[in-house]
């Protein structure tokens, strides 16, 4: 018997009569069923509801869609299972230019034997095959960790270049007056994108303070009055009115930063103030 004839499995006869090795092809079947499984599974809306629908634990490869294109496929690990991955992917798509997240959508497929199989390769092939123009932001950045300060000459993304962060938009913050750390802090924890900002350097330590600890500039700041119109931008203009002289915020496409410096920076695209 081939493996022509047992397109699943690997056969090997052996010389002894009576005795046979049999080998399932288990990502020959992925390539072949995994396609057609995708295709029957309706898209749900990429929201925390549609998320933490699926079963807690279950791990696999997912697709997004945007307006019904498919436009990334990964895959979960051990450590994340969707409710993780996707719960972050429907995090940090919020307050973007040009995307619009109620045109983002997911399929998920649970996968039982999905750890010694490369889930993701497969629908990568098998998507693209189909339509050149599909997984636009897969290898563009999309979902990638934030690099840290001192990195920031770095290129940014091709997906950030392409949707860069918003911080026009109203926070819809409940009007109230905080302590500027208080206040970094809370937009630190609650942005969809990453906002740092200087923390002091204490002597004979490597690294600058955590950011709960902040500087002694904005321990030391009057209070800030937020409104609910406020947005990112006249937040931290604020936040720079109560600062000394010499603070400044710098906008990247992926990211904002707080910090008491005049250098410039290649891919900045604007600095507050100017």
């Amino acid at each position: 018997m081939t493996e022509s004839q047992t397109p699943a499995a690997n056969v090997i006869e052996a010389e002894r009569l009576g005795y046979v090795e049999y080998e399932i092809d288990i990502e020959r079947v992925l390539r072949t069923d995994l396609p057609g499984v995708l295709d029957r599974v309706p898209i749900a809306p990429l929201t925390p509801e549609a998320v933490n629908a699926i079963p807690a634990g279950a791990k696999g490869a997912y697709v997004l869609f945007e307006n019904g294109h498919p436009v990334y496929a990964g895959k979960t690990d051990t450590r994340h299972g969707f409710r993780d991955r996707l719960g972050r992917h429907a995090f940090t798509i919020q307050h973007r230019q040009n995307l619009d997240p109620s045109t983002i959508g997911f399929k998920a497929i649970r996968i039982l034997v999905f750890s010694n199989f490369d889930v993701e390769a497969i629908l990568i092939d098998a998507l693209r095959k189909a339509d050149k123009s599909a997984l636009r932001w897969n290898d563009s950045g999309f979902g990638s960790n934030d690099p840290g300060h001192n990195r920031e000459r770095q290129e940014p993304a091709g997906f950030d270049v392409e949707r860069p962060i918003d911080i026009d938009r109203s926070l819809g913050l409940p009007s109230a007056t905080h302590a500027l750390l208080d206040l970094l802090i809370m937009l630190k924890d609650g942005l969809p994108f990453t906002l740092r900002y200087q923390t002091d350097q204490l002597p004979g330590k490597k690294r600058p303070e955590h950011y709960r600890t902040g500087h002694a500039d904005q321990r030391a700041a009057a209070p800030v009055a937020v409104e609910e119109s406020d947005t990112l931008r006249s937040i931290l203009t604020k936040a720079l009115a109560v600062l000394p002289a010499g603070w400044r915020v710098t906008v990247f496409p992926d990211r904002v930063i707080l910090y008491a410096e005049t250098e410039p920076y290649p891919y900045a695209r604007e600095y507050i103030p100017a």
